[in-house]
């Protein structure tokens, strides 16, 4: 399987993708959008580019299957998987922040082998795949050298889904890494928030209750990139939806304070 090869078609086919996520932001009036949930939105942008992405990545690799965010096509088990995000950070979108991304991920048999993110506003393509490092827009990309949390800049992200119990554990690990890291961001989009670590800009990024497709794109960027990423136990579930991803000279106190949010 020729990897390398396959990650430009994806990026040839991103850009296009991109510029039309982009392009309809500018007459936001009439795009049609629908409640998922009381704080999920989605809209027929995320739709559309879903369809077109699906159609592109069944030329590129027609034996793979799919897991798509917006269930555009049928979800499959296949060895090879592509795992899609057509739009994340859709809440940013709506509202005009210009911060939201397409992220794309090639699974083989349980594991990411390729990972592309497009952060769209900005134009920085994201990527990497198996047994090479991390790029951003051609150029090598790596984690910071942050050695204390304390000097560590933190990301974050919260739940659509909120109950008294969630909110209490959320509010005890905010405590923690506000105690004991330097500060916090809230980007709102996960997708960008792990290119983010991978390209030293931000040192610790965490989240629970989050989709499989809203992380597979950027895992292996983080890791080709020299970056620890895990679940909250230290192990690689992701598929339970937490992820935890910093350079590995603080993980140990990064774990410390996810542990305390369990569920």
């Amino acid at each position: 399987m020729e990897l390398e090869k396959i990650c430009f078609e994806v990026i040839d086919i991103l850009h296009p993708i991109g510029a039309y996520i982009k392009e309809q932001r500018t007459h936001f009036e009439d795009i049609v959008i629908e409640k998922k949930g009381v704080r999920d939105f989605v809209t027929e942008v995320d739709t559309t580019a879903e369809k077109r992405l699906v159609i592109a990545l069944k030329q590129i690799l027609p034996e793979a299957g799919f897991i798509t965010e917006e269930k555009t096509i049928e979800q499959s088990n296949e060895d090879y998987i592509w795992i899609i995000d057509p739009l994340d950070g859709t809440m940013n979108y709506v509202h005009g922040i210009p911060v939201y991304a397409i992220s794309i991920a090639l699974q083989f048999k349980g594991e990411i082998v390729l990972g592309v993110v497009f952060e769209i506003a900005h134009n920085e393509m994201f990527y990497s795949w198996k047994g090479t490092d991390a790029f951003c827009n051609g150029k090598k990309i790596q984690v910071s050298g942050c050695a204390t949390l304390s000097d560590a800049l933190i990301a974050t992200g919260f739940p659509y889904i909120r109950n008294d119990n969630r909110t209490t554990q959320i509010a005890n690990t905010l405590k923690y890494f506000l105690d004991n890291g330097r500060d916090i961001r809230r980007i709102g989009t996960a997708a960008t928030d792990l290119c983010y670590i991978a390209c030293g800009r931000m040192d610790v990024y965490y989240e629970g209750f989050l989709n499989i497709w809203d992380i597979a794109g950027g895992i292996i960027i983080v890791e080709n990139a020299g970056g620890f990423v895990s679940d909250f136990i230290g192990t690689r579930d992701f598929y339970a939806g937490k992820i935890v991803a910093t350079n590995p000279k603080i993980k140990e106190a990064v774990l410390k304070g996810v542990a305390l949010m369990p569920e």
